[in-house]
């Protein structure tokens, strides 16, 4: 009976300590926070998190912190609360608090811990593959990268000459710690090896200060360039590929068609008679590239036409607003006799381009932007060329030189200089060897020059020169001691220029001035055109006929002179 007793005062005191804490089934009496742990942590970027409230009182949440947000900040009885915590501004830890207040029950306090970023420049990619040539426009790339420190590029280009160039990182850091995404832009050089280039781009830290826990590097890898072989495929391929480089205006070429029936293509044949050896015959001989649209130099797959002969490469867009330096892409060409670069935008000729002194015959710079005519090209150094064309050198046009310092800026007014200080004209009448000196339409002032025999290595005629023209024809040059300029010069072309002054007799009488057609290509000079001085630009003592050349050459009179006579029959 006494047990009995026992086992019913202890289930009535379990009931009775059960009652105590819950009224009704299921709800909750008293008060805690996220199951009474007393610390919550964020990272450097912040973000959300849920903290659970339980209880049956109303409440309130605070802090002192502006970094802090809770929502909701307050409630009746239990309620999932979201905490949410803004980025660092940091690199340190940063201590935080929140105060939850019931309404009986004792508060509680929630430590909030937020850590600071780490000194950081972190790209986004390690590893970047590009092509290994693209159009000039869309030759770079863009690598995203998220810092907290100012830092400068380095790059390491594996022993390879410098392909790509960073632009410099401008950027203001963020409040504090917080990192700062930017895109920063690399322009890069075609690969024109057949072998894949590395880069490593280490991005650094400018003060010694700031430490980065890791290393910051972006590996680029470029892709080869297609493999020329040094046979007729490869002449086709290099073709084709300059042709895409150029971005010809003009069609393509079928290339499902034998090579010899594109257009402005020409093969050596085994009957020529200048084929340089057995092995050139089917190889390009003659290459003609027009309506062209480039930024850049030649497209080094030039190097690959082994046994090219002429090459021309004319009518850029935009030309006089390019100042295109000319690279060594066709300096090795062994064979190379012609070239015409007309129209390119070019302003200068490498050192290296005298590597084709022992070959060149031709060369046609016309209707470019040269300011002066090439220190290199002498006859020294080009002892075979015959023909030098710089016609058409204005990238703008005045007639009054007068105004042509007001084109500095703009890159000259175009070839331009005063034969009264300045020599080039000078040394360039005294290469024997031109039969043709083209330089109509430039900026070119002053006077011809004129030459003494004795001086500067200036010769007269000798009677040997007389025979070879057919005895007496032209007698007079050398019974006048007149001086031997230009002898072999078939085409003289000075027209529409601004020269003064008086035509010297080298000139006026020189053997070929009647077939230069002198009335029209030397003669005539800019129309309404001022010299840097004001003066009007002209020949004092330009020729009206050619009635004095007849009397001292009588018997290139019938060659020459027109008859305006009609034979009826």
């Amino acid at each position: 009976m006494a047990k009995y007793i026992l086992k019913i005062t202890l289930s009535l005191a379990v009931a009775l300590l059960a009652a105590a804490c819950t009224d009704d089934e299921g709800k909750v009496v008293g008060f805690s926070v996220n199951n009474d742990e007393s610390v919550i942590t964020f990272d450097a970027a912040g973000g959300k998190k849920v903290v659970l409230v339980e209880t049956d009182e109303s409440w309130v949440a605070t802090t002192m912190e502006p970094w802090i947000t809770i929502s909701p900040a307050n409630g009746l009885g239990s309620v999932a609360c979201e905490i949410i915590v803004d980025s660092s501004l940091t690199n340190e830890v940063r201590p935080g608090a929140i105060r939850f207040t019931p309404g009986i029950s004792p508060a509680k306090t929630l430590k909030v811990e937020q850590f600071g970023f780490d000194k950081m420049i972190l790209p986004k990619d390690s590893v970047l593959t590009i092509e290994s040539s693209e159009k000039l426009d869309k030759r770079y790339f863009e690598a995203e990268i998220s810092s907290n420190v100012q830092f400068k590029v380095e790059c390491d280009f594996m022993g390879n000459d410098e392909w790509l160039t960073p632009a410099a990182p401008e950027f203001e850091l963020d409040r504090g710690a917080r990192p700062r995404t930017i895109k920063l832009r690399f322009d890069w050089k075609m690969n024109t090896d057949t072998l894949e280039r590395v880069a490593e781009i280490k991005f650094v830290p400018k003060s010694a200060g700031d430490v980065l826990k890791k290393e910051a590097i972006l590996t680029v890898r470029q892709k080869a360039a297609v493999k020329i072989e040094d046979n007729r495929a490869g002449d086709s391929i290099a073709l084709v590929v300059i042709n895409e480089r150029l971005n010809c205006w003009s069609d393509a070429w079928d290339t499902s068609e034998n090579m010899q029936y594109w257009s402005g293509v020409k093969l050596w044949e085994k009957t020529d008679t200048a084929l340089p050896c057995p092995e050139a015959v089917g190889r390009v001989r003659s290459v003609e590239y027009f309506l062209i649209d480039t930024k850049e130099s030649l497209p080094s797959e030039f190097k690959y036409l082994k046994y090219l002969e002429s090459l021309s490469v004319s009518s850029n867009i935009n030309t006089m607003l390019l100042d295109i330096e000319l690279g060594t892409e066709i300096c090795d060409l062994e064979y190379l006799k012609n070239i015409r670069l007309f129209s390119y935008g070019l302003v200068s000729l490498p050192a290296e381009f005298v590597k084709l002194g022992n070959s060149l015959e031709t060369l046609d710079l016309s209707a470019n932007n040269f300011t002066a005519i090439p220190e290199i090209l002498t006859q020294e150094n080009f002892p075979k060329l015959k023909s030098l064309n710089f016609i058409g050198s204005r990238r703008y046009t005045t007639s009054d030189l007068r105004k042509a310092d007001s084109y500095k800026d703009r890159g000259g007014v175009g070839l331009h200089f005063n034969t009264d200080t300045d020599n080039t004209l000078r040394n360039l009448l005294l290469w024997e060897n031109l039969e043709e000196l083209s330089l109509s339409n430039c900026y070119i002032e002053g006077t011809i020059p004129d030459f003494k025999v004795g001086e500067d290595g200036v010769v007269t005629y000798e009677q040997k020169d007389v025979d070879a023209w057919g005895g007496d024809t032209i007698q007079y040059v050398a019974d006048n001691k007149i001086p031997k300029i230009l002898p072999n010069c078939t085409m003289l072309r000075l027209n529409l220029n601004f020269f003064t002054g008086k035509l010297p007799d080298w000139l006026r009488y020189h053997p070929h001035l009647l077939e230069w057609m002198p009335d029209l290509l030397i003669f005539h000079q800019q129309e309404k055109g001022y010299n840097s001085e004001g003066k009007v630009v002209g020949f004092d003592n330009a020729p009206s006929t050619f009635d004095y050349y007849y009397e001292a050459f009588p018997a290139l009179r019938e060659k020459f002179e027109f008859k305006d006579e009609i034979t009826n029959e």
